[in-house]
C-alpha cells in the first residue's frame, strides 16, 4: 500500500515540471495555424473563415481535397420559378456539405470561395441558368479538377470553365496525368472549333481530351473550314491539326463505327492534345467506350433484351 502511495506521489511530482502553456489561437503563429486547418473538414474551416479577416486569409489559402463537388438545377415544387440550385461536396469519408439554393447567384457565389481552396477529383455542373453563367463568366480564379461533366451547359459556360481551369486537370480513366473533359447534348456546332481553338491558345498539355456530343449537323465541316490551314491529315473520321506549340497536334475523332451510324439521333466527337510525334497507326479507333461514357443507350441491344424478358417470363 505504502509502495503504490509512493508511486503516485512521484508521478505527481513529475507532472508538476511539465510546461504549462497558456497560449490562445490568436496568439499562435501562422504556420501552426495552417497545420491545424489543414486537418479540419470543410464546415469546420467555413466556421473558422467567419471569426476574422485574418482567419479569412489564412483559411483561403490551405487548399482541401473534395471527392466530388455537383452543382445542379433543382427539381423542387416548392420553388414556382424553378431556379433554385441544389450544391453538394463530398469527400470518400463524409458528405462535407450540401444546400438548396433559391437564387443560383448566391450558390455560384458561395462556389467562389469552394473552387478557390478546393481541389476536385469530380466536378458536375448541370445548370443553363442565366445567373450560372454570369457568375462563371465573373470568377477570376482558377479551378482545380480531375474529370469534370457539364450536361445541360452552353457553349459560353464551357468557354468560361474551360479558360479557369488549371493545368493539373488529369484523368485516372485515361494514361496518367492526361486531362478529360466529357460534355454532353452540345447545341451549338460552332462550340467544337471553339473548344479547340482555346486548346490552342491555353497551349493544354498532352494527353488533354473533350468529349462531347451534338445533336446538330455540320460541326466536322465548320471544324475542317476554321482550321483549314492548320490541317495536317484528314478522313471521314479524324481530322489532325497543328497548334502554336511545334510539339503539340490537336486530334478530332468522330465516333462511327457498325453501331453508331451517321443516321443516329447524336454525333459524338473527342478531341485530344497528342505529341506530334504521335503517329496515325497509333490513334486508338475503338471510339465504343468513349462513346458508352456520354450515351449509355448507343449500344444497348434492345432485341437481346427483349428475348431474354420473353424467354424469362415465359419458359
Amino acid at each position: 500500500m505504502s509502495s503504490d502511495i509512493e508511486n503516485l506521489t512521484e508521478k505527481t511530482e513529475n507532472l508538476s515540471n511539465d510546461p504549462i502553456y497558456d497560449t490562445n489561437w490568436c496568439h499562435m503563429p501562422d504556420d501552426i495555424k495552417l497545420e491545424c486547418i489543414g486537418k479540419m473538414d470543410f464546415n469546420e474551416r467555413m466556421s473558422l473563415r467567419c471569426t476574422a479577416k485574418a482567419e479569412r486569409s489564412l483559411v483561403e489559402s490551405k487548399k482541401i481535397k473534395f471527392y466530388e463537388c455537383d452543382i445542379h438545377r433543382a427539381s423542387d415544387v416548392l420553388y414556382d420559378d424553378g431556379r433554385n440550385h441544389y450544391v453538394s461536396l463530398t469527400s470518400k469519408k463524409w458528405n462535407s456539405f450540401s444546400k438548396t439554393f433559391e437564387n443560383p447567384n448566391n450558390a455560384f457565389k458561395s462556389m467562389n470561395y469552394i473552387w478557390k481552396i478546393g481541389v476536385f477529383n469530380n466536378l458536375s455542373i448541370r445548370s443553363n441558368d442565366p445567373a450560372v453563367k454570369e457568375e462563371l463568366m465573373n470568377y477570376s480564379g482558377k479551378i482545380s479538377a480531375k474529370h469534370i461533366e457539364l450536361d445541360c451547359c452552353d457553349h459560353e459556360i464551357v468557354a468560361a470553365v474551360l479558360r479557369k481551369m488549371n493545368y493539373d486537370v488529369e484523368s485516372v480513366t485515361q494514361v496518367q496525368n492526361t486531362g478529360y473533359w466529357l460534355t454532353k447534348d452540345f447545341k451549338p456546332t460552332a462550340s467544337l472549333h471553339n473548344v479547340a481553338q482555346i486548346l490552342i491558345d491555353r497551349d493544354f498539355n498532352i494527353g488533354f481530351t473533350f468529349q462531347l456530343s451534338l445533336n446538330a449537323d455540320g460541326s466536322f465541316a465548320e471544324f475542317l473550314g476554321h482550321f483549314v490551314d492548320r490541317i495536317v491529315s484528314k478522313d471521314e473520321k479524324t481530322v489532325r491539326i497543328r497548334t502554336n506549340n511545334p510539339d503539340r497536334h490537336i486530334l478530332l475523332q468522330r465516333g462511327l463505327d457498325e453501331v453508331v451510324k451517321t443516321t443516329y439521333r447524336l454525333q459524338f466527337f473527342r478531341l485530344m492534345v497528342i505529341s506530334a510525334e504521335t503517329k496515325e497507326s497509333e490513334y486508338d479507333d475503338d471510339c465504343k467506350k468513349w462513346i458508352s461514357q456520354m450515351d449509355s443507350e448507343a449500344y444497348f441491344d434492345y432485341d437481346a433484351f427483349l428475348n431474354d424478358f420473353y424467354y424469362g417470363v415465359f419458359q
